[in-house]
């Protein structure tokens, strides 16, 4: 190999690129971008060839027979797995195996690239996991070979180089590669008999070791021939913000030929601050496609199946519904309406967790297409059957989108069909339990790993990662976020071998990765006229400028410097980068305006009004929140929680205790005499019917656990009740009144009728007292006892005993708390009511009046009662 030494100050491109045909090998794209912009070859001539490494490798390993790439190399590694081995590697199933495949791959290219038997100094278990993965390649390279195919490591490992491709060339040109591995030099020994090999590197003559092939040193130029600047902040905002208030000043336009005036580059894989900041920067022209609107949707049908499978029905949960229901896509595929998305809503509201399918009949019946299709989803067995269900709606999916979006998602269902083509996989249910959910998520696996190309913004700033930007000569670079994390090696060893046990077998990797980072990191520094570096110093957040700066800084005497962002605030950051002077679209006129109060019209209550002791403790609190809450019915949040909530377990609670004294009622016994099997069938079915409430995670916990508690405790509250019970059956009254009762009006104002509401859970009638018995799951309130006793001698069609007694049992503590009778106060309850109702409609407004317990009031933003009478202030 010839080697050829460049200055920094040299257009490398330019003195290297030549007009003859030759063979031309770049490490990334960028730079054989910018090494065909060069590029002028004679016409009507052969063309030179320009390939970057890995284009290189692939055709030089090239065979045959199919190379097997991508997802079908973990599915044949998968296939050849034991079950013991499974377990061991605690791969439960196929959707387990990327990390670990990706892992053995990495340990036998190691092998292969530093020409490795075994790996000596192990431990016991380590080589007991290095015997495991030979034994594991062997069965996965005999799969190969059965099939019919072969990988690139197989290629690399019989050394057999396809060199066809470059016989119409005799030179090959390695640009500015630093390292070469053992196997690799071999391979250039073979390329050498036939053709001239030349490494073009940008260091000074004897940096680089011409035996070893690799870098042994970094020499530095001398000052003259550039300039350094680094400039400190004491955050990534400021910093970002300095480099984008330099490119400004600058007003720099990128020109072609000696390199360009201006580059901006970043030594992290991530932009910090580049969130806030990402209408001004462009720091990857390409997009994901698992960013895109179809992949988001798609991943969405994918989760509401896995979260509805728990059981033999396939069930629908509402967290993941009410989420899907905020994309585009998912409402117009199923043609959801606001009427819909209420329905939803309501439904959240009683505290469903589940739908099924009769409850989709019958209150969201145009859902029935999305139950359709996560049932085929169940059925799915193989690709073709997927391919057919996705290509059932892709029509809908695809339209309007980009070429390369409706082409990328075409490809991933050609790829997906070529693996039961091929052979590869014949029966999924090795590789899935759940075969129509795998193959579902190894499709959008196929698209997750695709790229979609952006479309440029000529006013955004385009930023190069550090190892990916073209090694350009230029008249300025910017560099920013340059701090010591960018530089520090997250990764130590590989797989199972420490990187101490990589040095004790003559791997140097660490070492020889951190000297080529600095080096890149210095090159690009050197190959321009001007650089002017950003770093940020922060103690509190722990964050230091790069220890390469301080180098820097004491061989050629630069002194860091604090931008002058330093002295602004955030905000004043923020507001001199973008454009607030837009006028609000929502907006006080005056504050007259916002002080006038919400007026009360009789059509917020209707023809009449059910006053329940909740409405009461609303009205009394706030008549603002009053509206709000029990008029209008205003949602602050819509909470979906993982099981019953205490409400619907207090309902749950009425229902079976309710449902054992009818029991005992309709058999003529005592509570306590029903049979334990009649309570346990009774408390059984009682959680069924209440199972779409429930996930189906803590559905166990309800069947044994809050099972146990109920029935505990009604053994415990049928004892209590012995003393209290009429001898008569029928004056022993469940959740009185019926549905059906007709109540009495107790009292009207402002032309509105207005009655009592409630349901008591259980009426014990005797001649010289009546009981009533509230069952609480939580905290109980006696006055709420007052309130139906008032309500109870308002409705009731017979007439009542004078003396009462009442008393609230509480089920999990399982015991009463009494309160006897007092007229007196449940009447001063009701005259409350009436005088309450009557100053607010004298008033004519639902007044805001602000009390300390406004602060934590979930209407607070929409009320702003603290500063209705100083609105200047917000």
């Amino acid at each position: 190999m010839d080697f050829r030494y460049y200055d920094y100050n040299q257009n490398l491109f330019k003195k290297i690129i030549g007009k003859k045909a030759e063979v031309y090998l770049f490490k990334n794209h960028q730079d054989l971008k910018k090494a065909l912009e060069v590029y002028q070859p004679q016409p009507l001539e052969q063309q030179s060839l320009f390939l970057t490494l890995k284009e290189f490798k692939e055709r030089l390993f090239s065979s045959e027979k199919i190379v097997i790439k991508e997802e079908k190399l973990p599915l044949i590694l998968f296939s050849v797995l034991t079950e013991q081995e499974k377990l061991e590697l605690n791969l439960e199933s196929y959707q387990d195996i990327y990390q670990f495949s990706a892992r053995f791959f990495s340990y036998f290219n190691l092998k292969n690239d530093y020409q490795l038997q075994e790996f000596c100094e192990l431990a016991g278990w380590q080589q007991k996991r290095s015997k495991r993965l030979n034994l594991i390649k062997k069965r996965y390279q005999k799969r190969l070979k059965d099939l019919g195919y072969t990988d690139q490591l197989s290629l690399k490992e019989n050394k057999k180089l396809n060199i066809q491709f470059l016989n119409d060339y005799k030179k090959i040109n390695f640009f500015n590669f630093l390292e070469f591995t053992p196997y690799f030099k071999d391979i250039l020994e073979e390329l050498n008999r036939n053709f001239n090999l030349e490494l073009h590197l940008q260091l000074k003559e004897g940096d680089f070791d011409e035996k070893k092939l690799e870098l042994k040193e970094i020499t530095l130029p001398h000052r003259d021939e550039f300039q350094i600047e680094i400039k400190k902040t004491s955050s990534s905002l400021k910093n970002l913000a300095a480099l984008l208030n330099e490119i400004e000043e600058e007003s720099v336009n990128e020109v072609e030929g000696e390199g360009s005036e201006l580059q901006v580059i970043s030594p992290g894989e991530e932009i910090k601050a580049a969130n806030i900041l990402s209408e001004k920067l462009e720091f990857n022209r390409y997009q994901s496609y698992q960013e895109t609107k179809i992949y988001n949707f798609l991943q969405s049908l994918y989760q509401l199946y896995q979260q509805g499978k728990k059981g033999s029905k396939i069930l629908i949960e509402l967290k993941e519904l009410y989420s899907l229901t905020s994309q585009n896509l998912f409402r117009e595929w199923l043609g959801l309406d606001s009427e819909d998305l209420l329905q939803i809503k309501d439904l959240i509201r009683e505290d469903y967790y589940y739908l099924d399918q009769d409850t989709l009949k019958q209150k969201l019946p145009s859902l029935n297409s999305l139950l359709t299709f996560l049932k085929k989803i169940r059925k799915t067995k193989n690709i073709q059957e997927l391919v057919e269900l996705l290509t059932s709606f892709s029509n809908f999916l695809l339209e309007n989108q980009n070429k390369e979006i409706v082409e990328k998602f075409n490809d991933s269902l050609l790829e997906l069909k070529s693996i039961e083509q091929m052979g590869v996989v014949n029966v999924w249910k090795d590789f899935y339990s759940d075969q129509g959910a795998g193959l579902f998520a190894l499709f959008l696996n196929h698209l997750k790993y695709k790229n979609i190309t952006l479309s440029k913004n000529k006013e955004t700033v385009k930023f190069f990662n550090l190892e990916r930007a073209p090694q350009l000569k230029r008249k300025k670079l910017l560099i920013n976020n340059c701090t010591q994390d960018h530089f520090t090696s997250k990764k130590d060893g590989l797989f199972f071998l420490s990187e101490k046990q990589l040095q004790d077998n003559g791997l140097q990797l660490k070492n020889k990765k951190r000297l080529i980072k600095r080096y890149i990191f210095l090159r690009h520094i050197f190959n321009s006229e001007k650089a002017v570096i950003f770093t940020v110093e922060n103690e509190e957040q722990n964050i230091s400028p790069a220890v390469i700066l301080e180098e820097l800084s004491l061989e050629y005497e630069i002194k860091f410097k604090e931008s002058k962002i330093e002295k602004l605030s955030e905000k004043k950051i923020l507001n001199n980068l973008f454009s607030f002077n837009e006028e609000a679209k929502l907006k006080v006129i005056n504050s007259a305006v916002f002080n006038k109060e919400l007026k009360v019209e009789k059509k917020d209550f209707g023809n009449s009004f059910n006053f329940s002791y909740y409405k009461y403790k609303y009205l009394k609190d706030c008549y603002y929140r009053f509206y709000l809450e029990q008029l209008v019915r205003l949602d602050t949040n819509l909470e979906i929680k993982p099981s019953l909530s205490l409400m619907n377990l207090g309902i749950l609670t009425h229902e079976i205790f309710g449902e054992l004294i009818i029991y005992a009622c309709d058999q003529k016994i005592s509570p306590s005499e029903i049979p334990a099997a009649v309570r346990k069938e009774i408390i059984k079915k009682a959680i069924k019917e209440n199972e779409l409430k429930i996930d189906k995670d803590y559905l166990n916990y309800y069947h044994q656990i809050i099972f146990k508690n109920l029935d505990r405790s009604f053994i415990r509250f049928a004892d209590l009740l012995e003393k209290y019970l009429p001898q008569n059956y029928d004056n022993i009254l469940v959740e009185w009144p019926e549905w059906n009762y007709k109540h009495q009006k107790y009292f009207d104002t402002g032309g509105i009728d207005f009655y009592l509401s409630g349901r008591i859970d259980l009426l014990l009638l005797k001649e010289k007292n009546y009981f009533i018995i509230d069952f609480k799951t939580g905290s109980g309130d006696k006055k709420q006892l007052d309130f139906y006793s008032l309500m109870l001698r308002q409705n009731y069609e017979k007439k009542l005993p004078a003396a009462s007694r009442k008393a609230i049992y509480n089920v999990f503590s399982e015991d009463f708390e009494h309160s006897y009778n007092n007229l007196e106060k449940e009447n001063k309850l009701g005259t409350e009511l009436q005088e309450l109702s009557f100053q607010l409609f004298k008033a004519g407004v639902y007044e805001r009046v602000y009390k300390s317990r406004c602060r934590r009031c979930p209407y607070r933003d929409i009320c702003r009662v603290e500063v209705k009478n100083n609105e200047e202030s917000y």
